[in-house]
């Protein structure tokens, strides 16, 4: 199957970006078999990169690789050990952590993370479905899972027409947790009920990064909790006092049994929406404060409501920092923009009355690579803000 584009539509394929979409596409030549391998050529007949198309979907094909190469479970098997090889080769203290980050990996659609021998998976694209059989062989018999998990209860899917599911799909043993260790904290988790890929493993680098700030002397506040992670941070570096809140009860149940497993007794884990416990604490000041909020936007035209909402969780906890008090704030959506992230936190400081500086600003961990040639890859943005008065 040949796909061949329209006049110029070639351009931000050979700058690098793998997503070829529906209507940048002329004709197509051959058997058309959604999820199929396609070769994709420019208007000049030039070949651009083989991968897979589907026809029912806006990204009508993604590139795998840039040769005429086979597209077989060899293939995809080098793609995922390489991937972990990549991840190996940099010294790291736990054992857990990505192993394949979609794009970045040149695996479009494909995510799997590692949790000290069980791994957990989540599928994109109808053409990597495809391979779903050969994935779960790869994890079990070349790199000897423990248990897999499936993660596929994501509406993602359903732009690539895919059934949503999440299911364990082998276990060595009958499954109950996963435990592993990040940075000498050791986590309990059930991969298969957690949020996403069962773990949020892309600020891992983030969460050892507060423990630079933090001595006996600091109040922590920890605001999206989650499964504790930043809290756990501050408690291993001796914070004098930590408020963890969420407006989940699993996740603060979880986080509370991943403090008691460590031995963490000085951590105040508090079920509640962050917006209201914002409004009515705003008496109790702190040091360092943790703002890690779910993504507000998925699309583009919920950006202006997602920016309002981020303004008033940053302004409202810049309000609550003591002078020379430092926020960890961050945004996970891919539609807000360093640029817009920036300006956020300029009108965030404007609204609390408050100066500040940005000392420091991050992405992901080093796991969760960026390809350059693709704006999408970049989603998570982190900024450590200090007040100044």
């Amino acid at each position: 199957m040949n796909i061949y584009l329209k006049k110029n539509q070639e351009r931000r394929l050979l700058a690098g970006h793998l997503w070829v979409f529906s209507n940048e596409i002329s004709s197509v030549e051959g058997e058309i078999v959604n999820g199929g391998i396609c070769d994709i050529y420019s208007s000049q007949k030039k070949f651009i990169g083989r991968g897979y198309y589907n026809r029912n979907s806006l990204i009508a094909a993604r590139i795998l690789s840039h040769r005429k190469e086979e597209i077989n479970k060899e293939f995809i098997k080098g793609r995922i050990i390489n991937s972990k090889s990549r991840r190996e080769s940099i010294d790291r203290t736990g054992n857990a952590y990505r192993i394949v980050n979609g794009d970045s990996d040149y695996i479009p659609g494909l995510i799997i993370d590692y949790f000290n021998g069980d791994y957990t998976f989540q599928i994109f694209s109808l053409g990597i479905e495809n391979f779903k059989n050969e994935i779960i062989d790869v994890l079990k018999n070349d790199l000897n899972a423990n248990t897999i998990i499936a993660k596929n209860n994501f509406q993602a899917r359903k732009l690539e027409n895919l059934e949503l599911y999440e299911e364990i799909v082998y276990e060595k043993n009958e499954y109950d947790k996963s435990v592993f260790e990040i940075d000498n904290i050791r986590y309990s988790a059930n991969l298969l009920e957690g949020q996403k890929t069962g773990f949020y493993l892309d600020q891992n680098e983030n969460r050892f990064r507060i423990r630079r700030f933090i001595n006996e002397n600091t109040a922590v506040l920890d605001l999206f909790c989650n499964d504790g992670g930043f809290a756990l941070n501050a408690a291993y570096s001796k914070a004098n006092k930590i408020k963890a809140v969420d407006s989940s009860f699993k996740s603060i149940a979880n986080a509370g049994e991943n403090a008691s497993i460590n031995g963490f007794n000085n951590i105040e884990f508090i079920e509640s929406d962050v917006f209201q416990f914002l409004k009515s604490n705003q008496d109790e000041k702190y040091e360092l404060i943790i703002l890690d909020p779910p993504s507000f936007t998925k699309s583009k035209k919920e950006l202006p409501d997602a920016i309002k909402g981020y303004i008033e969780l940053n302004s409202s906890s810049l309000k609550i920092l003591k002078p020379n008090g430092i926020l960890f704030t961050f945004s996970c959506s891919h539609y807000i923009s360093e640029s817009d992230f920036i300006n956020m936190l300029r009108k965030s400081a404007n609204f609390a009355g408050k100066k500040i500086q940005i000392i420091f600003y991050s992405n992901c961990s080093d796991d969760h690579p960026v390809l350059p040639s693709m704006p999408e890859t970049l989603y998570l943005k982190s900024a450590a803000v200090r007040v100044l008065e």
